[in-house]
């Protein structure tokens, strides 16, 4: 693997630290990141929920809120239809709590993905619209290219309210109000990157100011930070920049999640492991909380996560806690006899190609999990990849992820013609494909990914943030960058190296023996490191060795040590 270090220059980071007061490597550490003013700095150190813009900058919002506060006034039925993965679910439950709280329980629903597929579709209106006479219909985290489907509910004379993120790829219905970022040209608005729980957040922000301001004596009594931890759910889930209000959200968010969660996040946080009282890492989520919630919708049971998130009875949340944990099984090991299977397509067919397009059909080919198997098989093969399942009307369903410096909506869109429906973002894709059209596809995708890429694939690289010596292993310098978190899509966690070092002792296997542990010293003390997955080439304990790893607490029978969690190593130059 190629090690990339960052270049920054030294006498900037020597004033850039004096004129903030910082040490060196925070200094640098912003820097990298690219901040560069002091009171850019500051606000990045020192974030305040304050700091969060007026939520009727958004464009839409001011009609958004208008129209549900009439919903409220006249206690209409009103229908939520979100997405099926952390970020719809959450956005969902975050709508619902506060409106119950402002005096209306609106339906909600959310797609079954086997049967109705993803998103605004025909199949899952039609489940909602039977619940109730509706006048208002709000769509969370899907709905901006539900063109016919808009107009489906405008000529039933429902309103529309579209609040979502995702790109638009063609025209726009004329009838909805739409709450998305994207839409909008300009691009240095601290919304900008907003997700959709992020935009659920403002839009009930908007709300309760509004109201209040009409006097409303119950949006006295609501308190919108009880919606950040689901904010920071659903912000942290999405991959999205954790950055401007991105990172306000998420900072505070993990604060009330660890602090005051709510009773169903209590009883998901006790299944997980972990402990209450403080704030969760970014790992938690990621490798936790958002695997168990997502897990619901990819076994086809989405609504098994939104219940627990808007259940009040401690027992009948430890019990769909535990059914999430059991999904989540589940869903591992369907991955993992997937993974196997589309790796093996993937180097029998594209081996010589720089893009990866693998199908299959059957039980094994589960189309709730191709999106996670589309990302294994991407950081495995350095290739965009597409992971397409076969569905029960013959048409092949999946996902997409990208690599570094290829945007993959503007990939799909030059093979649109093959396409039945297909969105997403720039590193994931959602898809549907006629048999038909599968091959001519395929070929247009790969032929799509050489033009935009050269023809070149990227190279394994991992980038070094800065190089440390032993004596700066302590708690100090693991504070230091603690002052960056939350850590995320453009923020980073820090990757550290010690240089031409030798390890303490030998290194030796841990747990099933695909792990392993190591240890250097740091003058006084010895500090340890683990090493997932990577048994398999453990370094030598009597040559001069450069590692790459990222530091971390590791709290363990209630002591907490720092923690090297290793990235690379390889033989030191000089050795």
């Amino acid at each position: 693997m190629l090690w990339i270090e960052e270049v920054v220059d030294d006498d900037k980071v020597v004033d850039f630290s004096k004129s903030l007061s910082i040490s060196n490597l925070l200094a640098r550490l912003l820097l990298i990141s690219g901040i560069e003013e002091s009171e850019q700095a500051s606000l990045f150190l020192e974030p305040k929920l304050a700091h969060l813009s007026d939520p009727f900058d958004l464009p839409g919002l001011k009609d958004a809120v208008l129209r549900i506060s009439q919903a409220i006034t006249k206690k209409e039925p009103v229908l939520l239809i979100g997405d099926y993965d952390v970020d719809g679910i959450t956005s969902t439950v975050i709508v619902k709590q506060n409106l119950m709280n402002l005096g209306i329980d609106p339906h909600y629903v959310i797609p079954r993905r086997k049967d109705e597929g993803y998103g605004l579709t025909s199949e899952v209106l039609a489940r909602g619209l039977g619940l109730a006479d509706f006048k208002l219909v709000i769509a969370l985290d899907c709905g901006t290219n539900s063109y016919k489907q808009a107009n489906e509910l405008k000529e039933k004379g429902i309103d529309l309210v579209i609040v979502d993120h995702h790109q638009a790829k063609g025209d726009l219905a004329e009838g909805p109000i739409m709450l998305n970022p994207h839409l909008h040209p300009n691009q240095g608005e601290p919304w900008r990157n907003l997700c959709t729980a992020g935009l659920a957040f403002k839009l009930i922000h908007g709300l309760l100011k509004y109201l209040r301001e009409e006097k409303m004596s119950r949006a006295f009594e609501v308190n919108p930070a009880e919606s950040l931890p689901l904010a920071a759910l659903g912000t942290i889930a999405d991959l999205v920049p954790l950055k401007g209000e991105n990172r306000i959200l998420a900072r505070f968010g993990l604060k009330h999640l660890g602090n005051k969660p709510s009773i169903g996040l209590q009883a998901l946080l006790e299944e997980s492991g972990l402990k209450l009282g403080s704030p969760p890492e970014i790992e938690d989520i990621t490798f936790k909380l958002a695997p168990r919630i997502n897990a619901c919708g990819r076994l086809d049971d989405p609504e098994v996560a939104s219940s627990l998130m808007l259940e009040s009875d401690l027992v009948t949340c430890r019990k769909l806690a535990r059914q999430m944990n059991k999904y989540n099984e589940e869903r591992k090991a369907i991955e993992a006899r997937l993974t196997e299977h589309a790796l093996k397509l993937a180097e029998e067919n594209f081996s010589d190609k720089t893009a990866v397009v693998v199908c299959g059909k059957g039980d094994a080919w589960n189309p709730g999990v191709v999106g996670i198997v589309a990302g294994k098989m991407s950081n495995a093969l350095g290739k965009p990849c597409l992971v397409l399942a076969e569905a029960e009307d013959g048409a092949y369903r999946g996902s997409g992820r990208g690599i570094q410096g290829l945007n993959l909506v503007n990939a799909l869109s030059q093979c649109q013609n093959f396409l039945t429906h297909w969105g997403g973002h720039p590193v994931a894709v959602g898809l549907t494909v006629e048999k038909a059209n599968l091959e001519p596809f395929t070929d247009a995708f790969v032929t799509a990914v050489d033009t935009l890429t050269g023809g070149k694939t990227t190279p394994p690289s991992l980038r070094i943030t800065s190089t440390v010596e032993e004596s700066d292993l302590r708690p100090e310098l693991l504070n230091e960058l603690k002052k960056m978190a939350p850590f995320g899509q453009e923020n980073p966690e820090p990757v550290l190296a010690l240089k031409n070092i030798r390890l303490a002792q030998n290194p030796r296997t841990v747990g099933d023996g695909s792990h392993f542990q190591f240890s250097v010293r740091n003058g006084t003390d010895i500090v340890s490191g683990i090493a997932w997955k990577m048994a398999d080439r453990m370094p030598p304990g009597d040559q001069n060795i450069d590692l790459a790893f990222r530091l971390k607490w590791n709290n363990w029978n209630g002591q907490k040590n720092l923690q090297m969690e290793l990235q690379d190593w390889k033989l030191s130059e000089s050795d």
